[in-house]
């Protein structure tokens, strides 16, 4: 039995009810952690159920099962240790638990707390020990009748224990049922912190993360089972961004999703079973390529070291055979992963680069990517790359005519073009003579190297040269055909067609030009003929009252002589040019003398004259007669008008054929030289010392008075090279008369350089008709006298000096630009095959090509010269031509015209000729401010022997030669051996010895002239002087040997010193009487190109219901203007 004592004094309690307190105690702990144990077990497994069960429906936040677990285990955290501090702390002592007995039994709960607390407190000294134990027996007594087991306060233990059961039977039902998903909700339950994938009977494979799907294409989800999934759902659902569901059936352990196109981010939910996931989704642009190039390795042999670029972007590329490529492409992402045909490439950031692909014959490759994001090309781009052989060279020969005559001592220039498709090696010119048995049984043959190539040189343009004495070849036809080679190893040469030359010593040249001769005058005569045939009609038409050409049958019939007139006028230039390449074949052969040649050049003045401007006059004279409105009846006549009662002029008759008689004089009166207009810039015919006297019979041995503006009736030949131009006439009126000076050829340029507004007074149109008859009649006289009175000649070299060879390219422009608007104008605004062949387009392309060569070949010419000789005028012209690629330029002309591009090639052709011609301006200084003087009156100025003049003119043509030879040695460097470039250039120091021996020999006969003290003749003999100190410098530069620009340089010095350029006043003279005298070398070599230049003025005429290719005038003004505001020129 145990006591309890408080204090000391205290009473020990009865055993027995010691003992059951002390039980009751016990049964109350017992109970009461019973319900605090039993309530946290009920809290903490509903919580977990709660998780589990959430976990089957969606995928539980992290938060919300924090929150869940930390209500489940609250009852384990807070009540239970309240259940503890207040059912076991605060009853320990037997009192605190007697009073819990109040509870069930108030009455005996009573008399237990009294004995309890009279034990503790023990008795005091009134208090009877016998009444004490008494009562204390007696508690004791009711203590033993009493089960105080039942006495616990409220017990709740057995419905939190059935409370706690029946979740804890449900979750180890779950545990036994599905162990996987129940540890999987414990561990999600206890570790929300932890990101546990919920446990799903429809487990799913597959990443959550960030799908990037192709921009508003559709696109699939798929979701996977798992292969030991426990359900197996026989359908799922997607979802993207709140829009309409999408199902999709179990198939072979996948449900794909076929999601519409989506353009904005969003997230696709998909429920399969009790599966859930959120993917997110990032519609992007697929990677596209923004470059791709070939790198193409060209096999060895062609000695190409650094690759070339080719563009694959269509799909399909064609190499020579043995080549590699690599493609190289980029896109517009960095890339994750490249194949090509399957394999892996090289990949960096963006940039693709595949392996070497040999090409061989016809190979196809398939090339994918896929960038970092995912996304793969929708297609793999094929390519497919075809092998071709290496293709032959192609040459041809340029400005070198077929059975072309030739003297032995000549040398011939041209131009030898080459193309390949992966560079011309060399370029060169072969020749074989053509077999007789009797004149030619041993025929020469030989070949030369003319330039080298390069492997870079696809195109080339070289000029060419061949002299049959340079090269050791006597007189003979010969065949001559040009070659190129390529790299390709044992190639055979390419070759041009074959062309005949002939070539001639002195004396046979010398037959073949007479013979030739003849057979151009027998040509001249029917011209002549039809001429007289033409007159005899117009003379009917001027016989015709003024109100019968009203009639239009009349007019139809004037119309018609005007274009017969053109046409016979054009056989007659047609002759004219015949007849100047005759006579430069005369010029090169020293048997023939300077008055044979003297008297041929006049005789081709004078036809050139005739056709070029007379016959032209009366044709246009006869056109505006054609249009011009009727005169009233009434007019009087005209003074020319033939009055049928006069015999003397009633009867006309025809004039005398050359060769012939000399018509008589009253016909020479009426339709002679006197009958003639005023020169432009004279209003008026002042008066003229020397106007001859009747007709033609003038004293023409007695040196005239002078007269300013007008040109004796005997001047003296000059040997004047007149180039064309675009600058308009003077005032004639205070131009000097200028009387001999024929001396060494000179350039001149015509014009001051100012501006001169005066415009011509329109013509009348009622007399046009008679007018047109006048000059018909003058022209007749003028062709009937050619066999007595021979005219002037000048004759174009048109390679000699800058100032030249920039005019002549100036003029081709301008050819090219009438030929295509008069050829290809047709085809303006088409395409295709309505655009016609071509065939008119493609010969002014290649004519643009060819200029492209020589216009480079003659600014590098010019930097040449002015590195040598620095001058202001050359320096200002290069620079501006640094800043131009012209030759680009002109051949771009090509490619437009190539394109069908009409108006724009005609435009950019006019605008190259203006400029071209502006340089040629620029090269030569202005005249100084004012005029000359009125009261200049004549100047007479001494002559040099024509025979020198022509000596000088020789000595100029072989220079040019020798420029010309120079550079094709030059372009064949490269190609032939050390010691044979040096042989060459060592037989091209000799021909200049040779030329510089003969200047020196020229010079001396001009110091042995009696006049060669004046100062005109020192002049000339200067220029020659200074042209042989040049040209011993050229020939020491050339035996070194030397053959590059600085060798080009000296040579052209020589040519510009010989044939030095300046300026003339551009100012009409006035002819009262045709020169009786005029040498030909003052026609030789120049050639006067004044006239070839010009602005065409034409009346606007409105063209309807016309078929052809003429457009209306003012559609082409139009297109002019809408050309130029194209390229931004200014339009006043």
């Amino acid at each position: 039995m145990s006591q309890t004592r408080s204090h000391q004094g205290a009473i020990d309690l009865p055993p027995r009810m010691q003992a059951a307190l002390e039980q009751y105690r016990r049964r109350v702990w017992v109970v009461k952690l019973a319900e605090g144990a039993l309530a946290a077990i009920f809290g903490a497994v509903v919580s977990y159920l709660l998780v589990f069960g959430l976990d089957r429906l969606v995928d539980t936040h992290a938060l919300l099962r924090a929150a869940i677990l930390a209500a489940g285990m609250a009852g384990m955290v807070v009540l239970f240790p309240l259940k503890g501090h207040n059912w076991v702390w605060r009853h320990r002592r037997l009192d605190q638990v007697a009073r819990l007995l109040l509870h069930k039994f108030p009455r005996f709960g009573d008399h237990v707390l009294g004995i309890v607390e009279l034990a503790r407190s023990g008795s005091d000294e009134s208090s009877s020990p016998a009444l004490v134990a008494a009562a204390m027996r007696q508690v004791d007594d009711e203590v033993a009748q009493h089960d105080l087991t039942g006495a616990v306060p409220h017990p709740r233990h057995r419905r939190w224990a059935v409370a706690a059961g029946l979740p804890l039977a449900l979750a180890i039902v779950g545990v036994v049922v599905a162990p996987a998903a129940s540890r999987t909700g414990v561990v999600r339950w206890l570790t929300p912190w932890r990101d546990v994938a919920r446990y799903t009977f429809a487990q799913l494979d597959g990443e959550t993360g960030i799908q990037v799907v192709p921009y508003a294409e559709p696109f699939d989800v798929e979701a996977w089972l798992q292969a030991d999934s426990p359900w197996r759902p026989a359908s799922g659902e997607a979802r993207y961004a709140g829009q309409m569901p999408v199902a999709a059936d179990l198939s072979g352990g996948i449900y794909q999703f076929h999601m519409p196109p989506q353009t904005e981010d969003g997230l696709v939910a998909l429920r399969v079973g009790d599966a859930r996931r959120a993917i997110p989704v990032q519609p992007r642009m697929r990677p596209e390529l923004t470059r791709l190039v070939a790198q193409v390795t060209l096999p060895a042999y062609l000695q190409r070291a650094e690759p070339e670029e080719e563009d694959v972007r269509g799909g399909g590329l064609t190499l020579v055979r043995g080549s590699a490529a690599v493609l190289e492409a980029t896109a517009t992402r960095d890339l994750a992963h490249a194949t090509l045909d399957g394999k892996p490439q090289r990949v960096d950031g963006p940039r693709i680069t595949t392996e070497a692909i040999p090409v061989a014959g016809k190979t196809r490759v398939r090339l994918a990517w896929r960038d970092q994001l995912g996304l793969a090309v929708r297609e793999p781009q094929i390519f497919i790359i075809e092998a071709r052989d290496d293709g032959q060279p192609t040459v041809g020969v340029s400005r070198l005519r077929n059975n072309q005559v030739l003297l032995d001592t000549e040398v011939v220039a041209f131009e030898i073009r080459a193309e390949d498709d992966f560079g011309v090696q060399r370029v060169g010119l072969e020749w074989e003579g053509i077999r007789h048995a009797i004149h030619n049984p041993e025929p020469d043959s030989g070949e030369k190297t003319v330039a080298a190539g390069s492997p870079t040189a696809d195109e080339m343009a070289v000029a060419a040269t061949f002299s049959s004495q340079r090269e050791g070849v006597y007189p003979q036809s010969l065949r001559l055909r040009a070659f190129a080679e390529d790299y390709l190893p044992g190639r055979e040469r390419a070759y041009s067609p074959y062309y005949v030359i002939h070539v001639l010593d002195p004396a046979a040249h010398f037959k073949w030009v007479a013979e030739q001769m003849g057979l151009w005058a027998g040509a001249a005569q029917e011209v002549y003929e039809k001429e007289l045939q033409l007159h005899q009609t117009n003379l009917e038409l001027r016989d015709l009252a003024p109100e019968a050409l009203d009639d239009p049958a009349q007019r139809a019939a004037i119309q018609q002589q005007a274009a017969e007139e053109q046409a016979n006028a054009a056989r007659l230039d047609s002759l004219t040019h015949m007849g100047k390449e005759l006579l430069e074949e005369a010029i090169k052969n020293e048997e023939f003398t300077a008055d044979q040649l003297d008297n041929w050049a006049e005789m081709l003045k004078l036809l050139a004259e005739i056709a070029g401007e007379r016959m032209p006059s009366v044709a246009d004279l006869l056109a505006q007669a054609a249009e011009a409105p009727g005169e009233p009846s009434s007019q009087p006549p005209s003074e020319y008008a033939t009055d049928p009662s006069d015999p003397a002029e009633g009867t006309q008759g025809p004039p005398a054929p050359p060769g012939g008689k000399p018509n008589p004089a009253p016909e020479a009166d009426k339709y002679g030289p006197d009958s003639r207009k005023p020169s432009e810039g004279l209003d008026e015919f002042p008066d003229d010392p020397n106007t001859p006297g009747e007709g033609v019979a003038t004293d023409r041995s007695k040196q005239p008075d002078g007269k300013p503006a007008y040109v004796p009736a005997n001047p003296t030949p000059l040997v004047l090279d007149v180039e064309s131009g675009f600058n308009e006439s003077e005032d004639a009126e205070n131009a000097p008369q200028v009387v001999g000076g024929l001396g060494i050829p000179g350039t001149a340029l015509k014009g001051s350089g100012n501006e001169d507004e005066d415009e011509p007074a329109p013509a009348s149109a009622a007399e046009l008709v008679l007018e047109a008859v006048q000059e018909q009649q003058e022209l007749l006289d003028a062709f009937a006298d050619l066999a007595e009175e021979m005219g002037k000649l000048l004759m174009g070299f048109e390679n000699s000096t800058f100032v030249k060879r920039l005019k002549a390219a100036s003029r081709r422009q301008i050819d090219v630009a009438a030929y295509l608007n008069e050829y290809t104008l047709g085809a303006f605004g088409l395409t295709g095959g309505e655009a016609g062949d071509g065939r008119d387009r493609t010969s002014a392309a290649e004519t643009e090509v060819a200029e492209s060569a020589t216009v480079s070949t003659v600014l590098e010419d010019m930097a040449a010269y002015a590195d040598r000789r620095p001058s202001e005028n050359y320096t200002r012209v290069l620079d501006e031509v640094q800043n131009l690629d012209v030759p680009g330029e002109i051949r771009h002309i090509a490619t437009v015209v190539g394109e069908n591009q009409v108006g724009r090639s005609i435009i950019e052709a006019e605008y190259w000729a203006d400029t071209l011609d502006r340089w040629a301006e620029q090269l030569v200084d202005p005249l100084p401010p004012g005029g000359p003087p009125s009261s200049m009156g004549m100047v007479i100025l001494p002559n040099l022997p024509p025979e020198l003049v022509l000596e000088v003119m020789r000595i100029l043509d072989g220079e040019m030669l020798l420029r010309e030879e120079t550079r094709e040695l030059e372009q064949a460097k490269e190609a032939i051996t050390t010691e044979e470039h040096a042989d060459r250039a060592e037989t091209l120091s000799e021909a200049q010895a040779q030329l510089a021996e003969r200047a020196r020999e020229t010079a001396s006969d001009i110091s042995a002239l009696p006049n060669a003290g004046e100062r005109f003749i020192r002049g000339q003999l200067a220029k020659v002087n200074a042209a042989v100190v040049v040209m011993d410098e050229a020939r020491r530069i050339l035996a070194r040997p030397d053959t590059g620009p600085r060798a080009i340089a000296a040579e052209s010095e020589v040519i510009e010193i010989l044939l030095e350029t300046g300026r003339v006043p551009n100012a009409p003279v006035v002819v009262k009487a045709p020169p009786a005298s005029a040498s030909a070398l003052m026609l030789m070599g120049m050639g006067d190109d004044a006239g070839s230049a010009f602005i065409e003025h034409r009346a606007t005429g409105q063209a309807t219901g016309v078929a052809g290719r003429n457009l209306p005038e003012e559609y082409r003004q139009g297109l002019d203007v809408y050309f130029d505001a194209l390229e931004g020129k200014s339009i006043e």
